[in-house]
């Protein structure tokens, strides 16, 4: 790290104005050239400290090859705990009561599982797969703040398939994904799922609550701002997605950054509305999300950057590894499907663990 960042506020503001003033500090660029830029790292919750650094290098690549998969070790023994989980699912039960009184529209609840291997955990081997295996996908690798600073293994990596911002000379995107449904094994299965939730009358107005969202804000921060009326199909390897490309121009002087936090959580990983679903998540779920379902992200001197969801990830220290995964619950869920629905996407890290 060239320089941390440490904003009186955590709030969009008070860490848009100090990022822009470490970026003015730090003379432009790099000795060999390149600009200088921020990363950052967000919890769910936004008013939780947040990791903020200008680092001392950083490369672009514009043709960048594809990863090579390290040789597969073979005696990978491993146990995972917590992969059927009735807790999970009375959870589901619990929230759709609350929608039904009329408390809330949406919640996404999720859940994790540990999965113990019988030697280290080869955090290289694992980021290859993650890039090898999911192309359309943002990959990322980041320390977590105690690697920063006691100098242990932390690593928090995944492949995140959801672009909550990305701005290019003004122009910014985002592609909110709600609506979800596994994919089949053959092509003929899939096509008939894929259509399948594209016309599902539960996960349009699922995800419409997203789009709603999104948009809304954008109008606070961006001119000429498009929402289309329908949405496209987003898959990855395992998963089908209902999504929405959301565009507009920011308007002059606001930062990205500031717009990131305003946007963040979206319903797409918390629920609608926001202060009942978050009620409802730390009521109902077992554990501290931390900075799943948060931002991972950098944005450089002239506000150009991307600011992903920190979702099909998992958090690696030794042999230990820690994996997330939610579900949104509205009216309509089903219990036992939500339950599917997670175990799918969990498979994203799982499988690149080897």
């Amino acid at each position: 790290m060239a320089q941390r960042i440490d904003p009186d506020h955590w709030d969009g503001a008070s860490v848009a104005d100090a990022v822009d003033a470490a970026l003015a500090a730090a003379n432009g660029k790099t000795s060999d050239g390149a600009k200088r830029i921020v990363v950052g790292l967000v919890p769910f919750d936004t008013s939780r400290k947040a990791v903020f650094y200008v680092p001392e290098e950083a490369e672009f690549h514009t043709d960048y090859p594809a990863a090579s998969l390290p040789r597969e070790e073979r005696r990978n023994v491993f146990e995972i705990h917590g992969a059927d989980s009735p807790s999970y699912r009375e959870n589901v039960t619990e929230a759709l009561k609350r929608i039904q009184s009329g408390a809330l529209d949406k919640v996404v609840l999720a859940r994790s599982v540990t999965v113990d291997f019988n030697s280290p955990i080869d955090i290289d081997a694992v980021y290859a797969r993650l890039c090898a295996r999911n192309g359309s996908a943002y990959v990322y690798r980041v320390d977590l703040p105690d690697s920063l600073e006691q100098k242990t293994s932390s690593v928090l990596l995944g492949a995140s398939p959801e672009l909550v911002l990305s701005s290019d000379k003004g122009k910014i995107r985002s592609t909110p994904l709600a609506g979800s449904t596994p994919r089949a094994a053959n092509a003929l299965a899939d096509e008939e799922v894929a259509r399948a939730l594209l016309n599902s009358r539960k996960d349009l107005a699922e995800h419409s609550m997203v789009v709603k969202a999104v948009g809304e804000t954008f109008r606070q921060f961006a001119d000429k701002v498009d929402v289309p009326s329908t949405p496209q199909l987003v898959q990855t390897p395992v998963i089908w997605h209902l999504g929405t490309y959301i565009t507009g121009m920011l308007r002059e002087n606001v930062s990205p950054i500031a717009l990131a936090y305003a946007l963040h959580p979206t319903p797409a990983v918390g629920g609608w509305p926001q202060d009942a679903a978050r009620k409802t998540i730390a009521e109902l779920e077992d554990f501290d999300r931390g900075f799943y379902a948060g931002l991972i992200g950098w944005m450089d001197e002239d506000g150009n950057g991307e600011w992903v969801l920190t979702l099909r990830c998992g958090i690696v220290n030794g042999s230990k590894a820690t994996v997330f995964a939610g579900a949104g619950i509205v009216a309509g869920s089903d219990p036992e499907k939500e339950h599917t629905e997670t175990s799918t996407k969990l498979q994203t890290f799982i499988n690149a663990l080897g």
